[in-house]
């Protein structure tokens, strides 16, 4: 922003009128600033012409941030005098420059300032807050620079839309020994656009280049601070928090996505303090307009190579066809028959795994009626950027569904289930004889539930092996075989048989072989059947092995089972049970986990989300902190999980503020950003 460099003799003529009057008015002055000098402390560069002085009423900025300085330090004609003024002199350095320093001494002194001082040196309240802000984040004024961040992105949608514009004013960038900067929404720098080689080795030398941060919590007070009020902001000579700072003017713009309404970045114009104006503001306002229509000529360009795409692969309407992105959607006619919204958020997530994997082949999936769909992802895009993804579904009729549309499949009992996974298991439980059957899969997948609906309308005593290290093994055996014996029909199941210690196990099996024939229907759980090496030989004596499905291998199943799940966690809440919809964004994240809990930590999941909320729809936001951060896009590391939980929490704490969430954690707000960048677990308010 500052600093010594280049000299440059730069000839300076005044208009008759008041800049702000000018600016205010829509009029443009006739002479005013017309050979204006600026310089970007980030990089790049403006026209020395001044722009065009138009009202500002009801501009709405967007998407990306460039700075533009004035290097102190250089020679200039006094349009005064018509001398030239030397390195160091200064016009307008007294009167309200020094109202402005003493203000800002004793603020940062005292950490107050008289109210009658700070109005008359027309100090915002915006700019006493980022002094605040710059002290708490432990900043010496005397003691600031640019802090490299590392490897970050710095070909991206924004800076290809940004470097669009800025090559239409290439012509006037020659002209003018200026530097232009574009930093994304952290303050971080993207780009850099600089002609004069003298600027471009002062830039270097102050660590202003692309991949370094120069945002608040680095620089202090700046026009960077835009990014935290979302408005158009002006911060003159001594305001700013940085010393050598206080020879400038800096005009920043929030870029705002159009689209999205998100901040992408901001634009910042600094110039000499005595070349202050509201024309400053005003050009960088217009400049910001340009880039918004960019984007939102980048996004109906992609609606349009995404709508194109869907009407060339739209070739036969008898196939499903869905051409998504993150924001849009289009399908035909039977494609929108079979989809629900879970599928439709679920096929996205494929997609965009498809997509960054670069891969083309037909994967299958199962959507959440259990149908099995084949799905072949084709990467829609131009030469700039992607649209989106193609997406070819065909049902898969298998031998199984063939008969299964002959004869349909009972369920078990009221367990919910739709997926292949879950049809497979019920039709082999009618299968089974009357023999002893073994309920077999991982911890929490429901066993125990599966081997009582197997036992059907009968009486079921259950009898845990836990039990025989807690009660005895000879009172545990007695049990059994008190069970075992009784007349009348029932069934027993005995749970967790594979934990029995081998005296035990073969006792058991001795008593299973006795009671065979008997009119008790016999059945148990365990991990893992006799197929596995080491398992006690009470599991040899199950002719029949049922196995449940893991939750990861059903997640089809995840709607049915949500909604099975809350009247009993309604009930364990003593609370009236009410309707209750889980949203796709909900579901969807759910999809990511691995479950190693299952269908167990799901319920917990469920009864923890119902206890803190009220309404009808559970969203993704009302999901708890830690499985929030279990669902990442990637998977996170021990210390990575505790930082994603901390994060999130704070953010839910904060109502999603992320400069309240960054200073109840104690860290920067650029550090949140990049962690919640590199975490993965920014859930944006796009559909998906």
């Amino acid at each position: 922003m500052s600093g010594s460099g280049a000299t440059r003799s730069t000839a300076q003529t005044f208009t008759t009128c008041s800049p702000v009057a000018c600016w205010r008015s829509g009029r443009r002055p006739r002479t005013h600033l017309d050979t204006l000098s600026v310089v970007g402390h980030a990089g790049g560069a403006v026209s020395r012409r001044s722009p065009a002085c138009r009202s500002t009423a009801g501009v709405k900025p967007n998407g990306g941030c460039m700075v533009v300085n004035t290097m102190p330090g250089d020679t200039r004609a006094d349009s005064r005098s018509g001398t030239v003024a030397p390195p160091g002199r200064m016009r307008g350095r007294d009167g309200q420059f020094e109202r402005i320093r003493r203000v800002r001494d004793t603020f940062l002194a005292t950490g107050t300032a008289a109210a009658s001082e700070i109005q008359a040196a027309g100090i915002a309240p915006h700019v006493l807050d980022s002094w605040r802000r710059s002290v708490r984040y432990g900043l010496s004024p005397s003691d600031i620079n640019p802090v490299y961040v590392g490897d970050i992105d710095l070909d991206n949608q924004l800076t290809r839309v940004v470097d669009a514009v800025v090559s239409q004013r290439d012509a006037v960038l020659e002209q003018s020994m200026c530097g232009l900067t574009l930093t994304d929404a952290e303050g971080t720098i993207l780009r850099q656009w600089v002609r004069d080689p003298k600027l471009g080795r002062w830039l270097e030398r102050h660590d202003i280049l692309p991949a370094f941060s120069v945002d608040e919590t680095v620089l202090g007070t700046s026009s960077g601070i835009c990014l935290l009020s979302g408005q158009p902001t002006m911060v003159r000579g001594p305001e700013h928090f940085a010393e050598q700072y206080h020879e400038v003017t800096s005009a920043g713009v929030p870029v705002v996505h159009p689209v999205t309404h998100r901040v992408a970045g901001s634009l910042n114009l600094t110039s000499r303090y005595e070349d202050t104006s509201p024309v400053l503001l005003s050009w960088v306002m217009e400049l910001v307009r340009d880039i918004q229509r960019a984007f939102q000529e980048a996004a109906t360009r992609r609606e349009r190579v995404l709508l194109n795409a869907y009407l060339t692969e739209n070739r036969d309407a008898r196939h499903p066809l869905v051409a998504l992105n993150e924001q849009t959607i289009i399908t035909n006619a039977i494609a929108a028959r079979l989809l629900t919204s879970v599928d439709q958020a679920l096929l996205w997530e494929h997609a965009s795994r498809a997509i960054q994997e670069r891969r083309q082949d037909a994967k299958r999936l199962v959507l959440t009626d259990g149908t099995v769909v084949s799905v072949e992802c084709k990467e829609v895009g131009d030469v700039t950027d992607t649209a989106g993804a193609v997406l070819r579904i065909r049902p898969v009729v298998e031998r199984a569904a063939q008969v299964e549309a002959a004869s349909p499949v009972p369920g078990l009992g009221r367990l919910a289930g739709k997926g292949p996974r879950w049809r497979e298991l019920c039709r082999r439980a009618h299968r089974v004889g009357a023999g002893p059957v073994l309920v077999v899969g991982e911890r929490g997948t429901g066993k125990l539930a599966v081997a009582t609906a197997v036992a059907g309308d009968v009486p079921v005593t259950v009898v845990d092996a836990a039990d025989a290290a807690a009660n005895g093994t000879r009172a545990w055996l007695r049990e059994l075989e008190s069970h075992l014996g009784r007349p009348s029909g029932s069934a027993v199941v005995i749970r967790r048989c594979d934990e029995l210690d081998l005296p035990t196990s073969t006792a058991a099996a001795n008593l299973i072989r006795a009671h065979r024939s008997g009119p008790v229907r016999i059945l148990a759980t365990a991990k893992h059947s006799a197929r596995h090496r080491g398992v006690s030989p009470l599991l040899t004596e199950f002719t029949e092995v049922l196995e449940v499905p893991a939750l990861r291998d059903r997640l089809e199943d995840l709607p049915v089972l949500l909604e099975a799940l809350t009247q009993p966690a309604f009930e364990r809440l003593g609370r009236t049970p009410g309707p209750v919809r889980w949203m796709p964004d909900a579901v969807q994240a759910l999809s990511r986990l691995d479950w190693p809990g299952n269908i167990a930590s799901l319920a917990a999941v469920v009864l923890e989300v119902l206890r803190g909320n009220n309404n009808g729809y559970i969203s993704a936001g009302d999901l708890p902190v830690d499985v929030v951060a279990s669902a990442s896009r990637r998977k996170l590391a021990g210390l990575e999980q505790v930082e994603a939980t901390a994060i999130i929490a704070a953010l839910r704490d904060a109502g999603g503020n992320k400069n309240k969430a960054a200073d109840a954690l104690g860290i920067a707000r650029s550090t949140l950003y990049r962690k919640m960048r590199a975490l993965g677990i920014d859930l944006s308010t796009m559909a998906f």
